[in-house]
């Protein structure tokens, strides 16, 4: 232990006492007054109690020495980021504030953090200290969590000889009695406990009250069931049986000591109802049950010794006392042990007069299984045997007839290490079955053919783990009318090669099947929709046959837990579950093909295997929800499974799962080709499978874009400028083998967290292809936030962007221009984006030689984009060296095509040929209703391959690339379709620089224009 400033106080038996112990030491204010105060109760017992009640109704001479006293109770413990939450609560911070941990949370789910890992948030912890550093604070703390807590981290002034704040705080409650736990106390706190010998008296009963009166407060729902002195009962009956016989005999609390309090009568009520079960494991939950065992009450001269006895009976050649087993009438609860390992042989009329008995727990005897020494006990409602072994009667005992009475009342079976086939008469099955709520066999067996578990159909939970036969007894639909039945244990069931049906188990909401190596199939059709949870943990060195998981439409499954090696599985189908998380980190599983995720709204992350999984093959992610389809992994997709690379089909509505994709993602893995198809989308109904066909389909058809009556001219339609086209441009871009589309409502653009942009980074920097439309809420692709972390977008694997109907985009693309981006980019092409000024924003200007940037770019397309200013400033050499098609219709506000930074139109006009830049492949300029356009170029353009000028309403424009000025005799001029009256005010630097009209051959309609009427047209 730490050098404490401690103080005890001794005679202090009550929390009235000891809230006036605690008091003066709260409201002294000197200088060497401790700012920390640890209070450890009565070894641990009542402390969360006095601390509650100094929160809840201060004296008023404390009221009066703080500004404020929050109340602070973490003794059920999560994670820091919850106290934080806790302390933010008392507060009564803004909506605004407590947003962010929402807003965190998000992050923290989609980045993998563990829930218990979560830190505070530095916002929240400004906001904190705002909030109370002109204040004097006493602040009442239930600390749960291992560790001391430094309340400075969370926003607080430092507890020194300064700070006019105080803080009262304990290691205790919920029954938290371990005392090892107050060993991290430093010396910095002063250490104010109460010793109590354990002699239980009423002081001890009293403080075991307060400590169960808190506990009550705890419980949430179904209260009505339940007092603090019933609460107070189950408390005292942990601590008596821990005292008595703890060291030896394994009391499985964990399991069941809910069970043991409704079985004893303790919580009262029908075996028949939920209710009862419902309260007392509701209160268990709220006990730490890990830590209630560690002290011993000495127990002597109370009111439990005349109901409640265990023995621990040491075993010679010569037997055990009898007086030690012995079961008076009124025990209600008994538990017997060898302490030497040596079987006790119990005598027949040992529970003779045990007509109270509820709870028998007997371990390591000796007696007639024919004819136990406890089939008279009528009351028995809870029957646990371990490790006991069958004592043949003499042989005129072994031919009677016994009935089994105590199986006519029983609720809990608990069958462990022993083989015992029950012969029931069929009235005593028939009272059993209409009884028993709970079966919980453990290596071992009880049934035979007259005791199929069909019968008992009242079964609430069944658990048959490594039996020592097969566990089934008749049919394979056996289970599927337990209507009742809740969890279902099938552990180390290595013989069993098809799971039951149940289908018809509606009340079924867990299933765990561990250790089933002999299992083949798990499949969705044999498996209860409403089932909640699911475990298949199978050993790394023990080989399995399961082929198939598929849970899917399994509606409410929230917690999936796969784990081991699993050498042959094909499958997983998680489609339509709850699942937040899929953990398939400690997975191997080197054959898996198909792992399928549809409609699973509530994904948030999957944590691939440490092992590659070079086999995988279809991998679908589906996140917007809408029914799945069951057999998806079927039918449809059993073609792609003929592929020898992977298949990726991902519809998500954040792009915060982008996370998804880290390092160990399968892409990553060296010699593996991933065909992916990534959908970020929302609003369509598609289930992720004919994704090529939706990313294009009809919506791309010619001329479906453009409306009737946008055109000015009627010899000229803006439809035919595309269809004459199509024979030179490139063919319309199919999606690519890692094809990303951004629709309607995505969201996660915003996020801020360096995770995050990393991995959409990673991800981006890999796409293929990008289709991003009918998007109401962005206002560029990628926000330039983003942009600014060390790993930046290069988009460097781009080859096609298509970008149409978001109407909020202003700028498509952000970059600095710093870094080798667009370098595979080929095609680009926008439509109806009605707000958008640019299409790549204006950069840093860098003085390198540049030959890779958009060095591939061939097509771009724009269409009614109206309010566009410029496409793509240039600020770099080899600019554009590829680029063949320029198409750009009613653009109405474009000034300049490519405007050019000054720093590169100065080294243009004095370093280039003729002051010219040079597009060298550019073949066909459609340029159409772009009335303010001035420049295509703000430099003076060369395009000595040029071949198709086609020109409609483009009135401010004056001049024509230069072309090669040998044209001029040849059959090769530039074909320049127009209106006369543009052609006539063009303007030409000669034909020595191949800019003259002897290098052009213009056509023109006779009838090109409408006529209007003369006036203002308002717009």
């Amino acid at each position: 232990m730490q050098d404490f400033h401690e103080i005890s106080g001794r005679g202090v038996y009550s929390v009235e006492a000891a809230v006036r112990l605690l008091i003066p030491y709260l409201e002294d204010t000197g200088r060497a007054a401790h700012k920390a105060i640890y209070f450890d109760g009565w070894d641990g017992l009542a402390a969360s109690a006095v601390l509650r009640a100094i929160a809840e109704q201060p004296p008023p001479s404390l009221m009066k020495k703080f500004d404020r006293i929050i109340h602070v109770d973490c003794s059920r413990w999560k994670s820091r980021r919850a106290l934080q939450r806790a302390i933010a609560d008392e507060l009564k911070l803004p909506q605004a504030v407590m947003a962010a941990f929402d807003r965190q949370d998000e992050e923290d789910d989609f980045s993998k953090v563990d829930v218990n890992s979560r830190a505070e948030i530095e916002d929240v912890t400004r906001e904190i200290y705002q909030t109370v550093r002109d204040l004097s604070w006493l602040v009442i703390f239930h600390n749960g969590s291992n560790d001391t807590i430094d309340f400075s981290d969370f926003g607080f002034p430092p507890f020194n000889w300064l700070s006019p704040c105080r803080v009262l705080w304990t290691f205790r409650g919920r029954l938290r009695l371990n005392p090892q736990i107050k060993e991290k106390v430093d010396s910095s706190h002063l250490h104010i406990y109460t010793p109590l010998s354990w002699g239980f008296d009423h002081d001890t009963a009293q403080l075991i009250l307060e400590e169960a009166k808190e506990i009550v407060n705890y419980i949430q729902h179904n209260k009505q069931g339940i007092n603090p002195k019933i609460a107070a009962n189950c408390i005292s009956y942990l601590l008596w049986f821990n005292k008595n016989g703890g060291s030896t005999i394994n009391y499985d609390w964990e399991t069941h000591a809910s069970k043991y309090w409704v079985c004893d009568g303790i919580v009262e009520g029908d075996g028949q109802f939920d209710e009862p079960w419902d309260v007392s494991a509701a209160l268990q939950q709220q006990i730490r049950m890990e830590d209630c065992s560690t002290h011993k009450v000495n127990f002597h001269k109370d009111q439990y010794t005349e109901f409640w006895k265990s023995v621990v009976a040491h075993t010679s050649e010569s037997g055990v006392r009898t007086n030690d087993i012995i079961v008076s009438s009124k025990i209600t609860s008994f538990f017997l042990a060898p302490q030497n390992g040596l079987p006790i042989s119990l005598p027949l009329e040992m529970f003779q007069k045990s007509e109270n008995l509820r709870v028998l727990k007997l371990f390591g005897c000796k007696f007639s299984f024919h004819s136990p020494p406890f089939h008279c006990c009528r009351s028995l409602r809870f029957l646990g045997l371990d490790n006991c072994e069958d004592q043949q009667l003499e042989e005129e005992d072994n031919q009677r007839t016994t009935t089994m009475e105590c199986f006519r009342s029983l609720w809990v079976l608990d069958i462990c290490h022993m083989d015992w086939e029950l012969d029931l008469l069929q009235d005593v099955t028939e009272q059993m079955a209409a009884n028993i709520r709970e079966v919980h066999i453990k290596k071992g067996r009880i049934w035979r053919s007259n005791l199929a578990w069909r019968r008992l159909w009242n079964l609430r939970k069944l658990r048959v783990i490594e039996p020592t036969g097969s566990w089934e007894t008749c049919k394979m639909d056996e289970v599927k009318d337990m209507v009742k039945l809740r969890l279902l244990d099938l552990s180390g069931n290595e013989g069993i090669q098809v799971l039951p049906s149940l289908y018809g188990a509606t009340s079924l909401r867990s299933l765990v099947l561990d250790g089933c190596v002999g299992l083949e199939h798990v499949g969705a059709e044999d498996l209860p929709r409403f089932l909640e949870s699911f475990s298949f943990d199978v050993d790394k060195g023990n080989a399995n046959k399961l082929i198939c998981i598929s849970l899917a439409g399994c509606t409410r499954l929230s917690d999936f837990n796969l784990r081991g090696s699993f050498t042959i599985l094909e499958e997983v189908d998680l489609s339509g579950t709850r699942i937040k998380t899929v953990d398939l980190k400690i997975v191997d599983a080197p054959c898996l093909q198909r792992l399928v995720l549809l409609a699973c709204v509530h994904l948030r992350a999957i944590l691939w295997p440490e092992n590659e999984m070079r086999q995988l093959r279809l991998l679908c992610i589906d996140t917007r929800g809408g029914e799945p389809v069951r057999d998806a992994s079927h039918g449809s997709l059993v073609s792609l499974e003929q592929e020898k690379s992977c298949r990726a089909f991902i519809s998500i509505t954040d792009m915060k799962f982008l996370q998804l994709f880290d390092e160990k993602f399968i892409w990553g893995w060296p010699d593996f080709k991933l065909n992916l198809c990534l959908f970020i989308m929302e609003t369509t109904k598609d289930d992720g499978i004919n994704c090529n066909e939706q990313m294009m389909g009809t919506r791309n058809r010619e001329g479906q874009i453009f409306h009737k009556g946008s055109c000015t001219y009627t010899d000229v339609h803006v439809g035919k400028i595309i269809s004459d086209h199509s024979k030179r441009s490139a063919a319309q871009p199919q999606p690519s083998d890692f094809h990303v589309e951004f629709g309607d409502r995505i969201s996660g653009t915003d996020t801020q967290s360096t995770q995050g942009i990393k991995a959409i980074t990673y991800v981006m920097n890999r796409v293929q292809s990008l289709h991003v439309h009918h998007n109401s809420s962005i206002t560029t692709v990628i926000p330039e936030h983003m942009m600014s972390i060390k790993e930046k977008i290069y988009w460097r694997a781009l080859k096609w962007v298509r970008v149409e109907r978001c109407p909020k985009l202003d700028t498509v693309f952000t970059t600095n221009y710093d870094i080798v981006c667009f370098g595979e980019l080929e095609t680009f092409s926008a439509a109806h984006l009605l707000t958008a000024r640019s299409v790549w924003s204006r950069g840093r200007i860098v003085n390198v030689v540049d030959s890779s940037s958009f060095a591939k770019l061939r097509a771009i397309h724009l269409h009614f984009c109206p309010r566009l200013k410029f496409v793509l400033p240039l600020s770099w050499f080899h600019t554009l060296s590829s680029l063949e098609t320029l198409h750009i219709v009613c653009c109405g506000d474009l000034r300049q095509v490519f405007p050019v930074e000054e720093e590169f139109l100065n080294q243009i006009a004095t370093g280039h040929k003729n002051g010219m830049l040079e597009f060298p492949m550019l073949k066909d300029l459609y340029l159409h209703h772009l009335s303010s356009l001035r420049q295509i170029c703000e430099a003076k353009m060369f395009a000595p391959k040029l071949e198709t000028v086609r020109l409609r309403g483009c009135w401010s424009l004056r001049r024509l690339p230069a072309t090669e000025y040998h044209r001029q005799d040849g059959p090769r001029r530039v074909v320049v379709d127009c209106e006369k009256d543009w052609w006539n005010n063009l303007e030409w630097d000669g034909l020595h620089v191949g800019h003259h009209h002897s290098l052009y051959a213009p056509q023109h309609s006779a009838y090109y224009k409408k006529r209007h009427l003369r006036g203002t047209v308002l717009r």
